[in-house]
């Protein structure tokens, strides 16, 4: 039990410092490809190109900590993504700047997955709590890394966003050392076999996952894009984003707090009602130009994303044991890098056949709710067939 808390308090706080780092990976280098002047394909093509990297590599990665635990491997991968990530600011080479972003892009990607893998390994009665407490304090990172570029003024010129690199630099070192002094090891006392069987277990889980952050993708990138064609600037752009990460943060929390076997069942239905809304509010605000509505989109988005998050890893803990975690967890990490790629290309073939590019919104939660259907047949094929 000591195990489990202190895993999780210490995952809790490297998940802190891992979301204030992706917050500030998300928005600088946005704003900074943005003040390139840049093309919507090559925008997109930009913020997803490291995910296909990380995609074949997370399961492997995934087996190799239930092998060797996850602390080397966390510390490796943060390194990596700091220091890519700062040099990316230091030049306008389009060359060089691909391929310092697929290089952060998949030490990004695999110290996240490594961080659940670390916190949650040991979970498995009740967890709930566990997983709300971690969750919520854990995303808190991405409000407090927008609401210090919203305060400190770095939206306003082209400048401030270059040396704002400065400031990944210096916060991705303080990480790196917290890692390194209270990191945890861990002996797996058998080792999971690396097999495609593992995908086989839980293919609706990557796609409610990758299609709920798609959501989150589409509506950040392309709103961040489209800022100047808007009643939205860059500041009231990042306010927008600032109130989703904390709705995210507050709903997973709180639906952690509320589930129970028995409420667990609407939390996938509930999560897709709240994209559906998130989906209309969005046609709305674009047809109205009316800036409150953006704001809605925002929280219908943030709450959603609370329900599913809860569903999705309590799930994991209860029907899998720590020496596999790592290698599920890592394939349930695909879900993250098809959320970048489908969040970042869906828009853009909406616009290629004419459509607004938030028309994409509407697709996600459409395949969820599909997926969701085929998932809750097939679960009461097993029940019977049991």
């Amino acid at each position: 039990m000591e195990e489990v808390k202190a895993r999780i308090y210490s995952g809790t706080l490297f998940g802190f410092f891992q979301t204030l780092m992706m917050a500030f990976a998300m928005l600088i280098p946005t704003f900074y490809f943005r003040s390139l002047g840049l093309s919507l394909a090559t925008y997109a093509t930009l913020l997803s190109i490291g995910d296909v990297a990380s995609f074949i590599m997370k399961p492997t990665l995934g087996w190799l900590t239930d092998r060797h635990g996850e602390r080397k491997f966390m510390m490796l991968g943060g390194i990596v993504f700091v220091v890519c990530l700062f040099l990316i600011g230091q030049t306008t080479d389009l060359l060089t700047i691909a391929i310092l972003k697929i290089i952060s892009g998949v030490a990004s990607a695999i110290v996240f997955i490594l961080i659940l893998i670390y916190s949650l390994r040991l979970v498995k009665d009740k967890p709930e709590r566990k997983i709300g407490a971690f969750g919520g304090v854990y995303n808190l990172g991405w409000v407090v890394g927008l609401s210090g570029l919203f305060l400190i003024g770095i939206l306003y010129t082209v400048y401030p966003v270059k040396a704002a690199f400065y400031l990944i630099l210096g916060v991705g070192i303080i990480w790196i050392l917290l890692m390194f002094r209270f990191a945890k090891h861990y002996e797996s006392p058998i080792s999971a076999k690396l097999s495609f069987s593992h995908l086989k277990k839980i293919p609706a889980l990557i796609v409610f996952k990758s299609m709920d952050l798609a959501m989150f993708s589409a509506f950040i990138f392309y709103l961040i894009y489209n800022a100047s064609n808007t009643t939205l600037s860059l500041p009231k752009t990042t306010l927008v984003v600032i109130v989703e990460t904390l709705l995210f943060a507050v709903s997973i929390y709180i639906v952690g707090r509320l589930s129970t076997p028995l409420l667990r069942r609407y939390w996938v239905p509930l999560c897709i009602t709240f994209h559906l809304l998130a989906a209309v509010t969005m046609l709305f605000a674009v047809t109205t130009n009316l800036y409150p509505l953006y704001f809605l989109v925002a929280i219908f988005i943030g709450i959603a994303g609370g329900f599913i998050d809860i569903w999705i890893y309590t799930r994991i803990s209860e029907h899998y044991e720590p020496a596999e975690k790592g290698v599920i967890v890592g394939t349930l990490g695909w879900s993250y890098d098809l959320a970048t790629i489908l969040g970042a290309y869906v828009p853009v073939v909406m616009v290629a056949l004419g459509f607004n590019v938030f028309t994409a919104l509407f697709i996600f939660p459409i395949a969820m709710l599909v997926t969701y259907a085929a998932f809750v047949r097939t679960t009461r094929k097993i029940k019977i067939s049991d």
